[in-house]
């Protein structure tokens, strides 16, 4: 995994929305699945952790980002909304960008700050690609 050390993580991010699940919307148009509504929420979670790794050491911080870990295995794993057959479009950016596994490598504040940027990348590729609320 080298999305925290690489810096073609923006790069990385328009990959990941790119093969997000679609699907056709009433007017026979492809849509994404995930809205963005629910990734501005999985930012929303790192926001806060960006604005305290300014302020704080990141010794400090490791016990929030255990349990931003865990609030996205929540997030990816909730079913609320799902039809029979269909897919948890959290869960699959979830997989697609590498998460889980990002969080597990943050080790200090520039993991921690490019992890932040990552979201970010991947929220600002999911609006241009057309994701909608």
């Amino acid at each position: 995994m080298t999305i925290l050390t690489d810096k073609n993580y923006v790069e990385k991010a328009e990959k990941v929305i790119k093969k997000l699940n679609k699907k056709l919307n009433r007017d026979g148009q492809s849509e994404f699945e995930l809205t963005t509504s629910k990734l501005r929420k999985l930012l929303s979670m790192t926001s806060t952790l960006f604005d305290e790794i300014q302020a704080r050491p990141i010794e400090e911080l490791q016990d929030k980002i255990s349990y931003l870990r865990v609030q996205f295995l929540y997030q990816a794993g909730r079913t609320d909304g799902l039809r029979k057959g269909g897919t948890n479009p959290v869960k699959d950016l979830v997989e697609k960008a590498e998460i889980l596994q990002c969080l597990s490598e943050i080790t200090d504040k520039a993991s921690l700050i490019r992890f932040c940027r990552y979201m970010e990348a991947l929220v600002a590729y999911f609006k241009f690609e057309g994701g909608k609320d």
